[in-house]
C-alpha cells in the first residue's frame, strides 16, 4: 500500500515547513550573541568552545558527539572573527533544521495536516522563548533538538515497518549525546515496535545502529582522556562510565516526594510558559486527535513529557527546565493541531471570504507578537558583558598570578579569554570546588 504521505507532491508540502525554518534561523541571527553568552544562568558556552578548540572532554556526560561538530565549525568558519560566534552560528543552524523537521514531523503524524499547520508546529516549537535561548549560544542541546525532531520523523516509518535502521542510529544518537534523550527515545521505541517488528534478518543491523553512538562516545572518552583539556579520568572503563553517568553531579537530583510535589508544578508551568497562552484551549483537542490517529505514538509522546517533567523537578541544577525542550516541541505539535480543527470548525461559519482573511492575519500577527515577546525575553544581541569582564579581570591580575573561582560564570569566561583569544598565558586559573580542569596557558595543568 502507497504511503499516503508520500503519494501527494512532496515539493508543495515542504516549503513551508522549510520557510518556518529559514524564519526561525533569519530570527535566531538578529539575536544572537556575538560571544559567550547565558542560556539560562548556564555558562557552559564558553566551555564549550574552549573544550572543542582542543577536541577534548567537557563537563558530564562529556559531550563526545557535539566536540567534532564544534571543532569543525571552528576551523571552518574562520571568516567569522570571534570564535564563539561560529558555534553559535551552528547552534541557530541545528535549531533551524530543528524547526523544519518538527513541521515535517507533524505531517508524518497525520498525512492530512495541511502545510500552513505544520509550518505553524514548527514556528510555536522554535520560537518558544526556551527553545529560541538554546539557538542563539554554544549548546549541545540545539543538536539535540534536531536529533528529537527527526527521531519523531522516522518514528512513523518505523511503525510502518521501514527504515528501522536510520531510526536506530537516531535513537543512539539521541541517547548518547545526553541521557535525557532517552525519556524520548524509549517510549518511541516501545510504541514502534508494538506496531511492527524489524524483520528477523534485520535485527542485528538495527542493533548495531543502536549501539554504534555509544561504542563512538566510550572511544572517544577513552582516546581523548590525555587531551589539553579534559574533564574526569575518563582513561579507563569505570572512569568513562562514571562521566557518562554524571557521578560527579548526582548530589544535585533529589527524587523525595517532597521535592516533587514542591518542583513538579513549576516544571509544569514553564513547559506551559513556552506556548501562546489562547493556545493552550487548542492542545487538548490535537491531543485528542492524534490518540485517535495514532494511539500508541501519542502515548508514547505522553510518557516523554512525564518523564522529563519529572526530571526537571528533581534536578535541582540551574538551567534545568533546557530539558523541557522536547515537552514544548510536543506541544507545538498538538496546538497546531487543534488550531486545524478550531479553523475547519470556525471556516464554514464565516462565509464572507474577506471575513476568513482578517481572521488568518489576526492569527498570523498574534504568532509575529508572540515572537516579539520571545525576542524581547531572550536576546543577546551586541551583549558582551561576560566576555569584557573576563578580559578586565586577567588584565588586572600580577604576573604569573593564580585567579581562584567558585562559580561557573567566573570560571568559563575566563578559560575561554585565555585558551581562545590568548589573554594572560602566565595565569593560573583554579575553580575551587574541584570539579573543573586548572588552566594555564589556555591548557590543562595536570
Amino acid at each position: 500500500m502507497r504511503n499516503s504521505f508520500a503519494s501527494r507532491s512532496t515539493l508543495p508540502r515542504l516549503a513551508l515547513p522549510l520557510a518556518a525554518g529559514m524564519i526561525a534561523f533569519a530570527l535566531y541571527l538578529i539575536t544572537i550573541s556575538p560571544s559567550i553568552g547565558v542560556l539560562h544562568d548556564n555558562i557552559d558556552s564558553a566551555e564549550l568552545v574552549v573544550v572543542a578548540s582542543k577536541l577534548g572532554i567537557a563537563h558530564p556526560p562529556g559531550s563526545a558527539l557535539w566536540m567534532p561538530l564544534g571543532w569543525a565549525t571552528l576551523q571552518l568558519l574562520t571568516f567569522v572573527p570571534e570564535p564563539a560566534l561560529r558555534t553559535n552560528l551552528l547552534s541557530a543552524a541545528l535549531m533551524a533544521a530543528a524547526v523544519t523537521t518538527l513541521a515535517v514531523a507533524t505531517q508524518r503524524w497525520r498525512p492530512e495536516t495541511p502545510p500552513w499547520v505544520a509550518a505553524l508546529a514548527g514556528l510555536l516549537g522554535g520560537l518558544a522563548p526556551l527553545v529560541w535561548a538554546q539557538a542563539i549560544v554554544t549548546e549541545v542541546l540545539a543538536l539535540q533538538a534536531f536529533l528529537g525532531a527527526l527521531a519523531l520523523v522516522l518514528a512513523i516509518d518505523a511503525a510502518a515497518g521501514r527504515r528501522w535502521t536510520a531510526f536506530a542510529v537516531v535513537l543512539g544518537l539521541l541517547s548518547w549525546n545526553h541521557p535525557t534523550g532517552l525519556a524520548l527515545a524509549v517510549p518511541l521505541a516501545v510504541a514502534a515496535l508494538v506496531h511492527t517488528r524489524p524483520r528477523r534478518r534485520e535485527w542485528p543491523r538495527v542493533v548495531a545502529a543502536f549501539l554504534a553512538p555509544g561504542v563512538y562516545t566510550v572511544a572517544y572518552l577513552l582516546l581523548r582522556a590525555d587531551a589539553p583539556i579534559a574533564w574526569g579520568a575518563t582513561g579507563t572503563l569505570p572512569g568513562a562510565w562514571a562521566h557518562l553517568s554524571g557521578a560527579s553531579y548526582q548530589h544535585v537530583t533529589d527524587l523525595s516526594a517532597e521535592q516533587l510535589r514542591g518542583a513538579i508544578p513549576a516544571a509544569l508551568r514553564a513547559a506551559f510558559a513556552q506556548i501562546p497562552p489562547p493556545l493552550w484551549l487548542a492542545m487538548p483537542i490535537g491531543a485528542l486527535m492524534i490518540a485517535r490517529a495514532r494511539p500508541l505514538l501519542a502515548g508514547a509522546l505522553g510518557v516523554t513529557a512525564l518523564l522529563l517533567v519529572a526530571f526537571v523537578a528533581a534536578y535541582r541544577a540551574t538551567g534545568r527546565e533546557d530539558y523541557l525542550a522536547t515537552v514544548v516541541f510536543v506541544e507545538a505539535m498538538l496546538a497546531a493541531w487543534g488550531v486545524e480543527a478550531c479553523w475547519d470548525w470556525l471556516r464554514p461559519r464565516i462565509p464572507d471570504r474577506t471575513a476568513r482573511l482578517a481572521v488568518s492575519l489576526i492569527t498570523v500577527g498574534l504568532v509575529a507578537v508572540w515572537g516579539a515577546y520571545g525576542a524581547t525575553n531572550v536576546t543577546l544581541r551586541g551583549d558582551t558583558r561576560l566576555l569584557d569582564q573576563a578580559r578586565a579581570t586577567l588584565a588586572a591580575a600580577p604576573p604569573n598570578a593564580t585567579i581562584e573561582t567558585n562559580r561557573d560564570e567566573h570560571t568559563f569566561p575566563l578559560w575561554y579569554a585565555q585558551a581562545i583569544l590568548g589573554d594572560r598565558p602566565d595565569v593560573t586559573l583554579r575553580d575551587t570546588r574541584g570539579l573543573a580542569p586548572v588552566l594555564r596557558g589556555g591548557v590543562q595543568v595536570r
